[in-house]
């Protein structure tokens, strides 16, 4: 359209405010339905004439007391409108359905409600729609509609981390399309296609990721299917990234990025962009790194977005600025991080306990706090050279003067740090076996397990949790895992997150060292 923005502000105007005071105006008063449809795809281009077609459509299916052609003109105007609004014309439709006892009609409107609330990030409520819908809707009166729903649910699994549950009904999704004739089916076949591969992804399942996407690519030769080729595309370059084929990688995603451009998937615009940033960094071309990730950031910050993809390109830039030193910007990407997951909080209430994040918010906000004093106290110390002298002596008294009182209170400490790890001697290990069954709900191959868990055996032996700069990323990648199992595992047998787990082992070593060293009491 020539003018998207005005056409949904005079939508949300219209809809709002002039439904009740509308005049068909006389030129189109004779039309028919069948003409003013025609209209309707005349104007589509033209945002200022267009809503008084689709206007007009309701209205003379309302005067007409034509309950089909009604419902057929809400749902014209369904797509374009604000989540609250779409909402009301879809209770519209729904209150009709009811009324008419049309179980299909009244499970395809409760869709409608789930797809709305999907779109605005409320998983829950969508979710809750699509289950209604499922009730009405059996496979006697209309298949095609269940499997939607099916498909619906899965993506709503998906997002929520759920990924072996999505898998299973995006594998069911895919086998019915694949076997019905027409567009629609196709379409639905490549895109249930799609996520069983994103899926495998998410599992990892790497090499079955790479030939879901292959499959998908030839799949995609033969007739009008550019774009979901694209989203096959961006999926094998985030697959490479995985499997450190960064080269690889980088010309995948490339490829992947002109349709998705034109089909202004701002998501996936920014994750693409993200993914070609972290290719460049781990090729150690940190200048185009940043290139990309500064191109994610411009995204986010213009949508006012965040998921739980992209919001590492915030760790990411914080880290790069750690290495060099650059206070200002590590505030600034801090900050950003911050917001990201005050919007992610908002949008994801019902998984957030899952979030495995290297950056917990407590140390982000003790960052935010260090690197704020500091950047002032550098100011500060620019502007009072002079009486920087007269302060150290100050504080250099003072310590003097505190230090007795202190030594006492450091011995009673101590005293409680060694019976603090007498208890802690006294706790079991850490098992090297898994259970015959996978604790419910862990989601996690045994062999993985097993191996997780002999492997952080190992890292606690050798004591490398005293190595500087130890990460969960780090970690993952030294015991040939990815975050997310290692974080699973941590959480399940030790019973707290990487951090505190990190930050237990180094406690109890100091504290051994306090109690067997007279060098280290001292």
């Amino acid at each position: 359209m020539k003018s998207p923005y005005l056409f949904l502000f005079l939508l949300s105007f219209f809809f709002a405010k002039a439904q009740t005071n509308f005049k068909i105006p006389d030129s189109l008063s004779k039309k028919s339905y069948d003409e003013l449809s025609d209209d309707i795809d005349k104007y589509e281009n033209d945002s200022v004439k267009l809503w008084v077609y689709y206007y007009t459509y309701i209205e003379k299916a309302k005067k007409e007391n034509n309950n089909k052609e009604l419902i057929k003109g809400y749902r014209n105007i369904l797509f374009y409108l604000p989540l609250t609004t779409r909402l009301q014309y879809t209770d519209s439709i729904l209150n009709i359905a009811l009324s008419l006892r049309d179980e299909k009609l009244i499970g395809r409107t409760y869709i409608h409600k789930a797809v709305a609330y999907f779109r605005y990030k409320n998983y829950r409520k969508s979710l809750d729609n699509y289950l209604i819908a499922d009730k009405y809707i059996n496979n006697k009166n209309d298949i095609y509609t269940k499997y939607k729903i099916k498909y619906g649910i899965a993506n709503i699994k998906f997002y929520l981390g759920y990924y072996q549950e999505a898998l299973d009904l995006f594998t069911l999704c895919k086998d019915f399309y694949k076997n019905q004739e027409g567009y629609n089916n196709k379409q639905g076949y490549l895109h249930s296609l799609c996520s069983i591969g994103l899926c495998n992804y998410r599992l990892g399942n790497l090499e079955k990721c790479s030939k879901i996407n292959e499959l998908g690519i030839t799949e995609t030769k033969s007739g009008d299917f550019s774009l979901i080729k694209s989203y096959f595309l961006q999926s094998e370059g985030i697959n490479q990234f995985a499997k450190e084929n960064y080269t690889k990688s980088i010309n995948y995603l490339q490829k992947s990025l002109p349709n998705i451009k034109t089909n202004e998937d701002f998501v996936n615009i920014a994750l693409t962009n993200m993914y070609i940033g972290k290719d460049y960094l781990k090729l150690n071309h940190d200048k185009k790194g940043i290139k990309y990730l500064l191109k994610v950031d411009s995204i986010l910050q213009k949508h006012h977005y965040a998921n739980l993809d992209l919001r590492e390109t915030y760790e990411l830039f914080i880290n790069y600025y750690k290495k060099k030193n650059d206070l200002e910007n590590q505030l600034k990407y801090t900050n950003r991080l911050l917001e990201a997951d005050r919007i992610l909080e908002k949008n994801y209430k019902d998984l957030i306990h899952t979030i495995h994040k290297e950056y917990d918010t407590a140390e982000l906000v003790a960052s935010k706090n260090n690197l704020e004093k500091t950047l002032k106290r550098n100011k500060v110390i620019s502007y009072s050279i002079y009486g920087v002298g007269s302060i150290i002596i100050l504080v250099i008294t003072y310590m003097l003067v505190a230090n007795y009182k202190k030594q006492k209170t450091y011995r009673l400490k101590y005293n409680e740090l060694i019976a603090k790890t007498k208890e802690y001697e006294s706790l079991p290990e850490l098992p090297t076996t898994v259970p015959k069954v996978t604790p419910e709900g862990l989601d996690i191959n045994k062999e993985i397990i097993s191996k997780i868990l002999k492997g952080l055996r190992e890292f606690e032996k050798k004591k490398n949790y005293l190595n500087s700069g130890i990460t969960q990323s780090a970690l993952a990648e030294e015991l040939e895992t990815n975050t997310t199992y290692l974080s699973k595992v941590i959480n399940h047998y030790k019973e707290k997150n990487f951090n505190s787990y990190l930050n237990e082992l180094r406690v109890n070593h100091a504290v051994s060292l306090l109690k067997n060293s007279p060098t280290h009491r001292r």
